[in-house]
């Protein structure tokens, strides 16, 4: 297993596959994923002394966040995913590859993606003789993790107030207060 580093030049993801229940039950086959955009709410500033206005990130708070998962068939475990009175807790497990400048040779290591919340839609997808069904899952999720060579580089729990970037909590302060 490798580690990112300078020396190191990040190629491609080589595979992934998602799981849910919390990491441990293969879900199903997708062909692509995209990683959910988190949008901070923002506080428009103005007032005397200052020379207009600009938008300010509340740290930590941010917009609704909406995760799809495509399969490229409806199975029964992609409809578990259906029910709105259970939090889903999916893991999308990777294997970046990559390779030494120095060397040549390449390496591979982990990413992670989890993303927890509740289904809020559910399409089914199509049938067409020999095409996949394009079955997709729309979660809205309070809870986000990314993890690069086992670390935790990004960490949002919208439900326990909780944002860290790198390892650093930056809410620990506000939750003191509070």
């Amino acid at each position: 297993m490798g580690k990112i580093t300078a020396q190191m030049i990040p190629e491609v993801i080589n595979n992934f596959k998602v799981y849910g229940n919390d990491g441990d039950e293969y879900l199903g086959v997708t062909a692509e994923v995209s990683l959910a955009e988190l949008s901070n709410i923002v506080s428009s500033i103005t007032g005397a002394g200052l020379a207009g206005t600009f938008d300010s990130p509340v740290i930590g708070h941010y917009d609704s966040i909406k995760q799809e998962i495509p399969f490229r068939i409806m199975t029964s475990n992609a409809v578990k995913m259906m029910d709105p009175m259970q939090v889903l807790r999916l893991n999308i497990r990777g294997a970046i590859q990559m390779t030494d400048k120095s060397t040549g040779v390449s390496a591979f290591t982990g990413l992670r993606y989890v993303v927890g919340g509740r289904c809020i839609k559910f399409a089914p997808g199509k049938l067409k003789a020999g095409d996949v069904m394009d079955c997709t899952a729309t979660i809205e999720a309070t809870y986000i993790l990314v993890e690069a060579d086992g670390e935790k580089i990004i960490e949002l729990d919208k439900v326990n107030n909780i944002f860290s970037v790198n390892g650093k909590d930056l809410l620990e302060e506000v939750r003191k207060y509070c």
